[in-house]
């Protein structure tokens, strides 16, 4: 019960608040056509406001009190590689290599650990 309140904590808010606009940012790179001579440049406008954002709930992340920075890094880590691997598996139809859910795992189970045996 004590690790599905840690889910719910601002650390953990904040670093689902940092994948959420870094995966989308990576589905529409893959999914927009970028020929034409500006490439990823005409997106600007997304861009800028993804990086903007990504970077200010990272900053809220790392500030936490009480939360130290292997615990932020724990945290948007699994939040990004998890909901990679759901975008490339639900949305993209990608193969998601060995290598990739094994490190999902290993991310899991030291979130699992930091829960248990304390940060």
């Amino acid at each position: 019960m004590n690790y599905l309140l840690s889910l719910f904590s601002p650390a953990a808010l904040w670093g689902l608040a940092a994948a959420v606009p870094a995966v989308s940012a990576e589905y529409l790179y893959r999914t927009l056509p970028m020929t034409g001579p500006y490439g990823w440049a005409k997106y600007l406008w997304i861009w800028i406001p993804f990086q903007l954002t990504i970077g200010y709930c990272i900053y809220r992340l790392v500030t936490i009190p009480q939360t130290t920075l292997m615990d932020a890094f724990a945290i948007w880590a699994f939040s990004t590689i998890a909901m990679r691997v759901c975008i490339s598996v639900a949305l993209l139809n990608d193969p998601v290599k060995p290598g990739t859910w094994f490190a999902l795992g290993l991310i899991l189970m030291a979130r699992i650990a930091q829960t248990f045996w304390g940060r």
